[in-house]
């Protein structure tokens, strides 16, 4: 082959001409191109594949199928129309926003969100799917069409879902960009939009921080009835006062199953010493393995919530002693009335709609909290207040009345209250 080409005295004659033509192929562009892409996160690339992708699609390279996404749209020509099944996740997740502003130039013209279980043939949950028409150039205020057939249970649902004409939502991708994060929240109610562009951001108001990731919960955690009582601490204040006590075992919060206003207080953790075994627990090449952080806020009262939110969003008060880790979300301020504010604010079916359409994977990342809009009822400001300390309280003597609990006093009795 020279200048482009074919010399049928090639003995890989047939060889040549199939690459030829692929790559004739990819440099034509199109009126349509429909593709089921591959899916494949980065730990399943190869070496050569995954330093492709990083080169060529740094806004997509999470998953092959989002650099399909990309690559798709670039094959059609101006306003030609790409179609694709993909993973979900681009829509939401916050490794992928990059992509969702790049394609802010492009429309979606039609989805049907099929959420997990769409294929027949294919048992068990697998995974969240969408489809969707992409148009490559972009139409102000264009009505776009999207069926939500998430909570579908199978494909045969999801296909009656869709067939019967319900279940639709129409939405203007504009006002996507008006939710932190551009999520495609496409069933966000204009009231809630609203609330986005007129309320004041979680993270202006309370501190959202990570915690402590072990590496190896295994070797450092523990129940805490599995350790000697006389060697653990319930009450520390700060880190100087976990260390001046010289006990190994502290309360640890790793998030838990699904609770709400108080409770899951189970671990204790291995921080003796100012976690001295934990912050030089390395690999064999020496680098640390674990990622003591934001140890500023260890100890402190906070509001957390678990990172699997799959029974919803259930969020607690957490009394001063513990650490929190990454499972264990967490966030702080020193004002109690702001504290039981939020949590009040968040146990309510609003606040578990406004997690939903930031992210409505099953993790809900300290990203996702610190993007909700809050907007204070200073008319009903003191009743709510007494409203949530009701519910922490009843809540907490009723963790209390069990005898795992450490501070098991008598059994709860609801005419207590």
């Amino acid at each position: 082959m020279a200048d482009g080409q074919l010399n049928f005295d090639d003995a890989d004659y047939e060889q040549k001409l199939r690459v030829w033509n692929y790559k004739r192929l990819l440099a034509e562009k199109y009126d349509v191109v429909v593709t089921n892409p591959p899916y494949m996160g980065g730990s399943g690339m190869n070496g050569k594949l995954a330093q492709f992708v990083k080169d060529n699609y740094p806004d997509s390279k999470s998953d092959l199928f989002a650099a399909f996404i990309e690559r798709c749209a670039s094959l059609t020509n101006n306003h030609g129309i790409s179609a694709m099944i993909t993973q979900h996740s681009w829509m939401f997740l916050s490794s992928y926003e990059k992509l969702r502003q790049k394609l802010r130039t492009h429309e979606i013209l039609n989805m049907a969100h099929l959420g997990a279980r769409a294929f027949a043939e294919i048992g068990g949950e697998v995974v969240q799917c969408t489809a969707f028409t992409l148009r490559s150039s972009h139409i102000a205020n264009y009505n776009g069409l999207y069926v939500r057939l998430v909570d579908f249970d199978n494909a045969d649902q999801k296909e009656i879902g869709f067939l019967s004409g319900n279940h639709r939502y129409i939405a203007q991708a504009d006002n996507f960009i008006k939710i932190p994060g551009m999520p495609i929240s496409y069933w966000a109610s204009e009231n809630l939009i609203l609330a986005f562009e007129n309320g004041t951001r979680m993270d202006k108001i309370v501190n959202p921080k990570q915690g402590l990731a072990t590496a190896d919960n295994d070797r450092f955690l523990r129940y805490w009835w599995e350790v000697d009582i006389n060697n653990v601490k319930f009450d520390a204040s700060s880190r100087d006062d976990a260390l001046e006590s010289g006990k190994k075992w502290f309360p640890y919060n790793k998030g838990g199953s699904y609770r709400r206003w108080y409770g899951n207080y189970d671990y204790v953790v291995n921080w003796e010493n100012d976690g001295c075994e934990i912050r030089n627990f390395v690999d064999d090449k020496g680098k640390q393995r674990s990622r003591p952080q934001n140890t500023d806020y260890y100890f402190q009262e906070a509001i957390t919530w678990p990172l699997i939110t799959s029974g919803g969003s259930s969020v607690r008060f957490r009394t001063h002693g513990s650490i929190h880790d990454v499972s264990g979300m967490s966030a702080f301020t020193k004002e109690k009335k702001q504290a039981r504010y939020i949590i009040g604010l968040l146990n309510t079916k609003i606040g578990d709609s406004v997690l939903k359409v930031l992210n409505p994977t099953l993790n809900s990342q300290v990203g996702d909290f610190q993007n909700i809009p809050v907007i204070v009822d200073k008319e009903q400001l003191e009743r709510i207040l007494l409203i949530v300390s009701n519910c922490i309280l009843i809540a907490e003597n009723d963790w209390n009345s069990d005898e795992t609990s450490w501070d098991f006093d008598r059994l709860f009795r609801l005419a207590d209250y």
